[in-house]
């Protein structure tokens, strides 16, 4: 089998409240521990998942419940996926952009607006796209072969 073919996922349901993000971070975070990555990877990892979901459940399904959010982890020889889909409204044709703002001011923070620009800072690659009716966000995180993370199994 050749090694980009080799493919081990896991495929989590989430109810569209934002009460069921942190279990979601929880499991993302331990996926990564297990995967032997790094503290900090495993945290940026687990920030950006978390920032996904949470703006599909408040802009996409506008905080109401009883919506669905797949969330699949796919572990690749090089890259792990995380891929976000979601039925609700699509999102906004926005740029990413840099925010602008002292981090040593924490009085004046910005509250709002940060979650794509974390995700494009702490992710190799950041894609959207919509097919009919599902939004598909697909988050990769590559890693050097040298440094493979090791599942002690040999998969998830």
């Amino acid at each position: 089998m050749n090694p980009e073919e080799a493919v081990s996922s896991i495929k989590l349901i989430v109810g569209s409240r934002l009460s069921n993000v942190r279990l979601l971070g929880l499991a993302v975070h331990a996926f990564c521990t297990y995967l032997n990555f790094g503290e900090t990877a495993a945290y940026q990892m687990q920030l950006a998942l978390v920032e996904a979901v949470t703006n599909v459940i408040r802009h996409a399904y506008d905080s109401q419940p009883g919506q669905e959010v797949e969330v699949t982890v796919t572990l690749r020889p090089q890259w792990l996926s995380f891929q976000v889909k979601d039925t609700g409204r699509p999102l906004p044709a926005l740029k990413t952009q840099a925010l602008e703002f002292d981090p040593g001011d924490v009085k004046h923070l910005p509250e709002g607006g940060m979650g794509r620009v974390i995700m494009h800072h702490v992710m190799d690659r950041v894609e959207y796209r919509r097919v009919g009716e599902t939004n598909i966000l697909t988050l990769d995180k590559y890693f050097p072969p040298q440094q493979t993370p090791g599942c002690p199994r040999g998969e998830f």
